[in-house]
């Protein structure tokens, strides 16, 4: 039995993006996540019937493309839908388009299902059903959720100390705020036209209330571009002391 994706639409507001600018990637990322939680409720696989058996689902590796932005007080579309099991992970794929069908953006993200008492993953094998996929093309095709790292040439650009209004309800920082502060550490002059083309990030350790991390930068070698340009760039951390708790991998435009 293939499962059905979820379309879920989204009026695009002002304040997603900073009145006037592209779509903000807090936004993005805020976007699919609440179309990855719809459709888990949609299926008995939401929070409280994963709380219920002692279980949540946290998010561990993304793979994100985009290829435009939307359109300030335009509505957006979000089809989502369950893709596959790999090893530990439960796959997710997300489409984003406009009112006229055109393609925005692209992404796959890897989730776990982690035990809440022991904090440690376990199998999907077991706990989520044998035929929950759907049987359409990945949204983003060979997915690459490892995001490449910088051997040098760390830069610290702030620091942000997670509050209250950061933290979920697994008790951590929401990914999407850690997917802001990833993408604002390279510095407004270094990031090409401006522009986000592609978005690798990987979740190592969880970010509590009142911890403060460090939001590094580095420049890796440029991309090419199918026009035979070079895309600039970055490796990306947010760092707890000397311990990396997100990594990143971020190609401007």
């Amino acid at each position: 039995m293939s499962v059905p994706a979820l379309e879920l639409k989204f009026q695009v507001h002002g304040f997603d993006c900073g009145y006037g600018g592209p779509l903000r990637t807090l936004a993005l990322a805020d976007m699919l996540q609440e179309a990855a939680g719809e459709h888990a409720e949609l299926l008995d696989l939401g929070k409280d019937a994963m709380a219920a058996s002692g279980r949540t689902w946290m998010l561990s590796r993304t793979d994100t493309r985009v290829y435009r932005s939307p359109r300030e007080g335009g509505t957006v579309t979000v089809r989502t839908w369950p893709a596959a099991t790999e090893r530990l992970f439960a796959l997710r794929d997300f489409m984003m388009e406009d009112e006229d069908g055109a393609l925005l953006a692209a992404a796959s993200y890897a989730y776990l299902i982690v035990d809440l008492a022991a904090r440690r993953p376990l199998r999907p094998e077991g706990i989520l059903p044998p035929d929950l996929r759907c049987e359409r093309p990945r949204a983003v095709e060979s997915p690459r959720y490892a995001a490449e790292k910088a051997a040098t040439g760390w830069t610290e650009s702030f620091k942000e100390t997670a509050r209250t209004r950061h933290i979920d309800h697994n008790g951590h920082v929401n990914n999407a705020h850690l997917i802001a502060w990833l993408c604002d550490a390279p510095p407004s002059g270094l990031r090409g036209s401006g522009g986000i083309a592609e978005l690798r990030v990987e979740f190592a350790q969880e970010v509590l209330e009142n911890d403060t991390v460090g939001a590094f930068w580095a420049p890796l070698p440029p991309l090419a571009a199918g026009d035979g340009s070079a895309l600039v760039r970055h490796a990306l951390e947010l760092r707890r002391g000397g311990e990396t708790c997100v990594r990143g991998e971020l190609v401007w435009r």
